[in-house]
């Protein structure tokens, strides 16, 4: 059956009962609303019928979403270079492990300690972060919240603030727009 026929008959139908049209477009578009929130829905839980599991149907080992931080006991003979080589498969991780266990001195590791192993995406995001040499100023940015991006740790916010010559408010807030560029030093 088409669908000129399907409407054809509806139009019909809704007609012997001496129905508006417009009544019949309104149901034809409530319809056409709820078979597609269905198709929505059945796209974002991947007909594993649970929202939220972060585990496709088609093969559940290998695509886990935000998997969970591991333990790593350290070793020894172990640096955090070798460990992130270990658990990343790149020794540039490092700083991700020290802020993630928050390490001050990364030299310093004491053997059978446990370190906190962020997932390797979150890990990407963090590195990324951390070594920024520039910022895009969004809407709503702050200092603060910029320095807590890229350091993290907003209270280092006078130290953006001193790179960039910003100017201030006579209330003493330091003066960004949106949309500027800010270096960030490392």
């Amino acid at each position: 059956m088409n669908t000129s026929t399907l409407t054809t008959d509806l139009k019909d139908y809704f007609n012997r009962l001496k129905l508006q049209e417009s009544y019949a477009s309104i149901v034809l578009g409530a319809i056409v609303v709820i078979i597609l929130g269905l198709l929505i829905a059945n796209y974002f839980t991947k007909g594993s019928g649970q929202i939220g599991t972060g585990i496709s149907t088609t093969n559940k080992e290998t695509q886990q979403i935000a998997p969970p931080n591991r333990i790593y006991k350290v070793a020894a003979g172990d640096s955090l270079s070798k460990i992130s080589d270990k658990v990343y498969g790149d020794m540039q991780y490092w700083p991700v492990l020290a802020r993630a266990n928050n390490i001050a001195n990364p030299d310093v590791i004491y053997v059978d300690a446990q370190l906190t192993v962020p997932p390797k995406a979150d890990a990407l995001k963090i590195h990324e972060q951390m070594t920024m040499a520039s910022y895009h100023v969004q809407n709503g940015d702050t200092l603060f919240v910029i320095a807590q991006k890229a350091y993290g740790d907003g209270s280092r916010w006078m130290e953006i603030a001193t790179a960039n010559n910003v100017g201030y408010l006579p209330n003493g807030n330091p003066l960004i727009f949106s949309g500027s560029n800010l270096t960030i030093p490392r």
